[in-house]
């Protein structure tokens, strides 16, 4: 007989550097595709995000 088992999925959740990666990464993305301001929005955003950081530490 098969039996199922629930598995617990740890929570990863992503440090402010690596968020700031991923959005300047998007926005590379994003400014290569011809989405310029869309790629603005990324970078203040990252720009933020990085800030934030900073006066936390």
């Amino acid at each position: 007989m098969l039996q199922l088992q629930a598995i617990e999925i740890p929570k990863v959740v992503p440090s402010p550097l690596m968020l700031c990666d991923r959005l300047l990464t998007l926005a590379q993305d994003a400014d290569r595709a011809g989405y310029a301001v869309t790629a603005g929005h990324l970078l203040e955003l990252a720009h933020t995000v990085f800030e934030e950081k900073c006066h936390r530490a």
